[in-house]
């Protein structure tokens, strides 16, 4: 008979089992589109708004410990909460891929970041059409925008609609040399509204004292399911999607090494 070895992140004290609780963040932040400025403001003034949520609620994982005839395992799973409520260039010709460090070796899927921004995109429409508004259209420049922030997000590790450098995503804009002002008889509005979502390239893992590690993979098709659906189930998130004035959009995607899976959206 095969002698079975107890999992590494089970250690015994004074007769009692400890175990070692794992943190994982997955969750989505809404920036608000601003309100409208009155005919007597300059162009180019700060916009009056304010940031709905820094940080998404984290959540905490369960380590379910499972005996069994087999290896004993630790499953870690992941839940994606509620988002938190809120106030309200050159089009890439080739997919671009983002591969993480070592898990994601595994992953069975083949993630285009391309691929899953134009999807996110599909879903979006698809809800805005459902509520009888017209399809936003893609827009290159401000998806170079949105993917500089995920990117920077993944690279740096935080997950805020102002970046390390204090800036907003009309901020962000502004530096990309892109104006979002939309003019409207006795009244104008100017700045760029934004939704982010912070998903996973798995939504658990597994590990077996044997050395055994099995992860639940996403698809790209669940990822951006999740992601659209995880917006349209938060008011901020949802009302931005459903704007009726805004007309166009951009959506970047970027995998970080510990297969965070970033998606910023950026209206217009």
């Amino acid at each position: 008979m095969r002698q079975l070895s107890l999992p590494i992140i089970i250690s015994m004290l004074g007769g009692g089992i400890v175990l070692v609780l794992v943190l994982l963040f997955t969750g989505t932040i809404p920036w608000p589109g601003f309100p409208p400025a009155t005919a007597g403001q300059l162009p180019m003034e700060t916009p009056v708004g304010s940031l709905a949520c820094t940080t998404s609620p984290a959540h905490v994982t369960r380590i379910i410990l499972a005996p069994s005839p087999s290896p004993t395992q630790t499953t870690i799973k992941t839940t994606i909460p509620a988002p938190a409520p809120a106030k309200k260039s050159i089009n890439p010709t080739t997919p671009r891929i983002t591969v993480a460090a070592e898990s994601s070796a595994l992953d069975p899927y083949t993630i285009s970041t391309t691929v899953l921004e134009q999807r996110v995109h599909e879903l979006i429409n698809q809800q805005r059409t459902a509520e009888g508004l017209a399809a936003v259209s893609f827009d290159p420049a401000l998806a170079d925008i949105a993917k500089e922030h995920s990117e920077d997000m993944a690279t740096q590790n935080y997950f805020s609609h102002v970046n390390l450098a204090g800036e907003n995503p009309t901020d962000r804009g502004t530096a990309a040399g892109y104006s979002c002002r939309k003019e409207y008889g006795s009244y104008y509005t100017y700045g760029i509204a934004e939704n982010l979502f912070q998903n996973n390239l798995y939504s658990s893992v597994t590990y077996y004292s044997n050395g055994e590690t099995v992860y639940d993979w996403n698809s790209p098709e669940e990822i951006a399911q999740i992601t659209v659906a995880g917006w349209m189930n938060s008011s901020g998130h949802r009302e931005n999607i459903l704007t009726p004035t805004f007309d166009r959009e951009g959506i970047g995607v970027a995998i970080a090494s510990d297969d965070k899976v970033y998606i910023t959206e950026d209206f217009c």
